[in-house]
């Protein structure tokens, strides 16, 4: 591993360059000139490894890009990214890709083109190096930011062709791999009310708005941070004027779930506190599910990180289980049953906010880490 350590980090300011040119093309989710331009950066970088390339057009989003090397033994290995980001767009524009010190700033610089761009880089290595690795499958979602909703069906039918599954999301420390995440759901209410003036005497109205006030309070009630619920409502909007009741109210309802053994129940749950008025004569619209399982821990995935905890001892550290909080297309692969380890990309700060910033010598470290369990893959099986 001496040797592959080395081979990167005389590439350290090649990885930086690659990151600066992705960092600063804005693909958040419904960029979707700039998802493309990505996609199209790193297919001809996978092409130029040998993968064959495939894209997958899709008409409201970016394309999908899929990817595919054959290799040797029996193990077939599906490393798991995504193209989009959490940022509008002219976000690029506004906080452009910048280095201080041993810190890379910009958008999506660890979510995920860090990741990405330390998985080519594990690639070139294994190659120059003329390691064997097993067949490959690379999957970039271009919607994993609004639940993957279109890449699910090809993220869920690589992880059946494969034996195990590699999730270039960023870390939390550099000595860390995820192996649990919290489920998610996405709800989206809308409550209708009825517009009359606040001092109307014989006032017909219907105040949405004060009907969101009691549901924030009731669907926020429902966290449980024990037993792994949490219930949030953070994105809110009612009413057209200040002295009219407001005849509508919305309100977009995040939950997470930390075991899959409650997610019918919370689901079932929220549907009871959101959608059944309090007040008379309010009427409410209800739209949404839990769409990513948790990622929980099973067999499987312990003997995958025993395999990469190996590999880390010989890089010169010991790896960590971690639990991470955010969702990932991790947790589709995982509730398969295919053995998943998440969050290999690099350590990052900040992550989707203002100040996203991942810690520079953390790319090569991990890098080696990736490349180290490709090879181990292709030699243990």
């Amino acid at each position: 591993m001496e040797n592959m350590l080395r081979f990167l980090q005389d590439r350290e300011q090649e990885m930086l360059t690659l990151i600066e040119h992705l960092v600063n093309i804005d693909s958040g989710t419904y960029c979707k000139q700039g998802v493309n331009e990505c996609g199209r950066i790193i297919a001809r970088q996978l092409e130029k490894l040998d993968f064959n390339t495939e894209t997958i057009e899709e008409k409201d989003i970016g394309n999908h890009i899929r990817a595919k090397r054959s290799g040797s033994g029996s193990s077939n290995v599906f490393i798991s990214a995504h193209l989009d980001t959490v940022f509008p767009r002219g976000t690029a524009k506004a906080h452009p890709f910048r280095r201080d010190d041993n810190l890379a700033f910009g958008p999506g610089v660890g979510d995920m083109k860090g990741g990405i761009v330390q998985m080519i880089y594990a690639l070139k290595a294994l190659r120059h190096f003329k390691r064997s690795t097993p067949t490959l499958s690379v999957f970039l979602t271009a919607d994993e930011e609004v639940g993957s909703v279109l890449g699910r069906p090809h993220i869920e039918d690589l992880a059946r062709q494969s034996t195990h599954v590699l999730v270039m999301e960023p870390c939390s420390k550099l000595d860390s791999i995820a192996v649990r995440r919290w489920g998610i759901g996405s709800f989206y209410l809308t409550i209708h009310g009825r517009a009359a003036h606040v001092l109307k005497p014989d006032s017909s109205g219907l105040n949405a708005s004060r009907e969101l006030a009691f549901k924030i309070l009731a669907l926020e009630s429902l966290t449980d941070t024990q037993r792994g619920i949490k219930v949030s409502v953070n994105l809110v909007k009612g009413g057209k004027s200040r002295q009219v009741t407001a005849a509508e109210a919305f309100a977009d309802i995040d939950v997470r779930v930390r075991d899959a053994a409650l997610m019918q129940q919370v689901e079932e749950k929220v549907r009871q506190v959101a959608g059944n008025p309090i007040l008379p004569g309010i009427r409410i619209e209800l739209e949404g599910k839990l769409t990513r399982p948790p990622m929980e821990p099973s067999a499987k995935t312990e003997n995958f990180f025993q395999l990469a905890n190996e590999v880390a001892n010989g890089i010169g550290f010991e790896l960590n289980a971690a639990e991470e909080y955010g969702g990932s297309d991790g947790c589709f692969t995982s509730a398969l049953g295919i053995a998943t380890l998440d969050a290999l990309g690099p350590v990052c700060h900040d992550m989707c906010g203002d100040n996203e910033r991942i810690e520079v010598p953390s790319l090569v470290k991990r890098a080696a880490l990736l490349a180290g369990i490709i090879q181990r893959l292709a030699e243990d099986s």
